[in-house]
């Protein structure tokens, strides 16, 4: 038996390069409304990010764009959300990964965000029809960390083992704390300098994708 048999992947951070994406669609905002990019804007940028750690990822956007921006948020957040929509760029060795593991592990994903929002960002490379089950906001009430929304992905799935079901993310404060809610094992992708947390403690911590194939029997 492996140790883990499905894979619920947060494809924010852990499939798309969302801190690359995120700073790109900033600039296209800022862009838009007349402003510049340029070295100040990128130190400025760089001190916020040690706030995000603690923040949703909801919550990091708004941070950045009310730090750059006094129009309304409700407006510059639209701007933002339509540039987002053209970032496509994946994690490096996400697709090796997904090509290595399809058809032997049973892969489900997970957005934060709604399907609009995030099937032009992966239709590019055909990558959702490796998975064999997909879930957007819009097929939830609630906002993870909410344990319900791990409840209702296994009530979908009746043959699928909780104690075999490892949830991949970036977020600590919504993706990590939502599969310990929800008692499932996770994966943390971050740095290794990043420290691992008393709470959520997530299962394992690896800063690349390509290392958790040691913890998976692939044959």
């Amino acid at each position: 038996m492996a140790t883990f048999e499905t894979l619920i992947f947060i494809p924010e951070g852990s499939l798309l390069n969302e801190k690359l994406a995120e700073k790109t669609a900033l600039r296209q905002t800022l862009k838009h409304y007349g402003l510049d990019w340029g070295p100040a804007e990128r130190l400025r940028y760089t001190s916020l990010e040690k706030e995000f750690k603690n923040l949703s990822s909801d919550d990091q956007i708004d941070l950045a764009l009310s730090t750059f921006l006094k129009e309304d948020l409700s407006k510059t957040r639209t701007v933002f959300d339509d540039a987002m929509k053209d970032q496509t760029r994946l994690v490096k060795g996400a697709i090796d990964f997904i090509d290595e593991v399809s058809g032997k592990l049973h892969l489900i994903l997970l957005a934060k965000e709604k399907r609009t929002q995030i099937e032009p960002r992966l239709a590019p490379t055909e990558l959702l029809s490796s998975f064999d089950n997909a879930y957007f906001a819009d097929d939830f009430t609630d906002k993870l960390p909410s344990k319900n929304i791990f409840f209702k992905i296994l009530k979908d799935n009746p043959d699928i083992d909780p104690d075999t079901v490892l949830v991949i993310g970036t977020n600590l404060d919504e993706e990590i704390q939502g599969a310990e809610n929800a008692n499932l094992k996770s994966l943390w992708l971050a740095p290794k300098k990043d420290k691992i947390p008393i709470s959520p403690h997530p299962t394992l911590h690896l800063s690349k994708l390509a290392d958790l194939s040691f913890y998976l029997d692939l044959m």
